[in-house]
């Protein structure tokens, strides 16, 4: 019957058991009229049980390994993309989405895939399996495209989702020119999407993710995409964030997104950017400077964490530690905007360096009994972590901060602590050769930019990473280092 359809056999199972406890507890539930509980069963397990391994609908035509991948992502990988907050995207839409897609369902496999790669890195692995995941589902979304009716919201909105998965799947594998396409083309659909769709419940859940992506791409040395004018549309995309974000600004996880938003427009060095409430009436005064409104925007998160650190839960708390750590790096970045190029100057920038490490210290020590986003596409705190080390010139908080990298193994986009550790260590062997642990280290002796070469269409799983860096006088150097 599979021949003459045309489909691949998927084999037959024994017939149940009825002796088996399973189904005992299947028929004693069904005549309470309980509940019972459903747990995962692969399956060969099924099959030794006398059981039917029943596979649902998104299922059908894949192939055992990419079941089991899929299984992974929607179990444990989604939560971990979400970070350190609950985030609608990635523990609902994109669920819901898959069940439907076949361009998501692959994507989301393929990150499933690196997912396990990335938590058992010595294990046997399939390295061509998450990219042949993502060409499928790459030829997925063309055929659906071609198919479906583009002017209907839903279709346009099922694009948008594998948008955000493919970007999140170049990410996590360091390609740069994947990220670029996707991301550029994305955001452009998502601006004419939101023109006659912002009402739908999805819209403010996409306009959130696609700005997260764009912060995480940003600081992923990316910034010069911004300056370069790359996108047009996304600063009106941002005004309306801010100001959706703003409508909530007393609750927790929305404080959180607004931090990292206006932490990011700071770095685009827009002073009107910064303050959601008065957006379109402050286009012409110069008098909120950016400094005006760090401290303001500090002042609220004081308030918002006074507030719910009695009432709120350790997860919550923990998000808020993150939401410090980057209202630390607004203080850092607004700074450096009147430094003259000495690299002697971020000296005096120490406290916030050392609190920022300390900070991370503490996230990672005090909460080690709540699940821990080891793989997460989310901005964190190792972005800032690894730009204090690079700056900080001070050889306690060099160490501190190389041993979280050492000790710890994670991801956060773009960025992993092994590629940190290994990118810090090289740092502090050139600039304190000669120099005594604990002493100065002289502005001659100090690299002035540092960064771990981009690859297309390479793999960031590799054993080896390209790093360049500038010394004093203005030369690069470049050198491959084994991870």
């Amino acid at each position: 019957m599979c021949n003459r359809a045309g489909r691949v056999c998927q084999g037959y199972t024994a017939p149940p058991d009825r002796r088996t406890r399973e189904v005992r507890d299947a028929r004693t539930a069904k005549t309470n009229g309980g509940t019972l509980n459903i747990v995962h069963i692969g399956q060969q397990q099924a099959q030794s049980a006398g059981l039917f391994h029943v596979v649902d609908g998104s299922q059908i035509g894949l192939s055992r390994m990419e079941r089991d991948y899929l299984y992974s992502f929607r179990s444990y990988t989604a939560s971990q993309c979400a970070g350190y907050n609950f985030d609608p995207f990635w523990q609902i839409l994109v669920h819901q989405v898959c069940e439907s897609c076949p361009e998501v369902r692959h994507a989301a496999i393929g990150i499933g895939a690196l997912h396990r790669r990335f938590a058992n890195p010595t294990s046997d692995r399939n390295d061509i399996f998450p990219m042949r995941q993502s060409t499928k589902a790459i030829a997925c979304l063309r055929t659906a495209m071609m198919k479906d009716d583009q002017s209907d919201p839903s279709a346009t909105e099922k694009v948008l989702v594998a948008c955000v998965v493919l970007v999140t799947f170049a990410f996590f594998q360091g390609d740069v020119d994947a990220v670029r396409c996707h991301l550029q083309a994305g955001t452009k659909l998502l601006w004419e999407w939101r023109k006659k769709n912002s009402k739908r419940p999805a819209a403010s859940v996409l306009l959130h993710t696609f700005i997260q992506l764009h912060i995480h791409w940003a600081s992923a040395t990316r910034l010069q995409d911004y300056m370069a004018g790359e996108y047009p549309y996304l600063l009106e995309l941002i005004h309306d964030d801010l100001a959706d974000i703003s409508t909530y600004a007393d609750e927790q996880s929305k404080a959180t997104l607004l931090v990292l938003v206006q932490a990011w427009a700071l770095m685009l060095s827009d002073p009107v950017l910064l303050d959601p409430m008065i957006s379109n009436i402050s286009r012409g005064f110069t008098w909120d400077t950016p400094a005006n409104k760090v401290h303001r925007f500090n002042t609220q998160v004081e308030e918002c964490i006074v507030v719910h650190q009695k009432t709120a839960c350790p997860t919550k708390l923990r998000a808020f530690m993150i939401v410090q750590v980057q209202v630390e790096m607004m203080k850092i970045v607004l700074a450096s905007t009147k430094f003259s190029g000495s690299e002697v100057e971020w000296d005096i920038l120490f406290p916030h360096f050392q609190t920022i490490v300390d900070t991370a210290e503490a996230l990672l020590v005090s909460f080690d009994h709540l699940p821990d986003p080891l793989f997460s596409v989310k901005e964190g705190f190792l972005a800032a972590l690894m730009f204090c080390g690079l700056k900080c010139r001070d050889w306690t908080v060099r160490q501190k901060v190389l041993t979280i990298c050492r000790n710890y193994n994670r991801r956060e986009g773009m960025f992993s602590t092994a590629e940190a550790a290994l990118l810090l260590q090289r740092v502090y062997d050139i600039e304190s050769a000669g120099i005594p642990p604990g002493q100065k280290i002289p502005d001659s002796a100090r690299i002035s930019a540092v960064f771990i070469a981009e690859h297309p269409n390479l793999s960031k799983f590799q054993t080896q990473s390209l790093i360049k860096y500038r010394d004093k006088n203005g030369n690069w150097y470049s050198e491959w280092l084994s991870i």
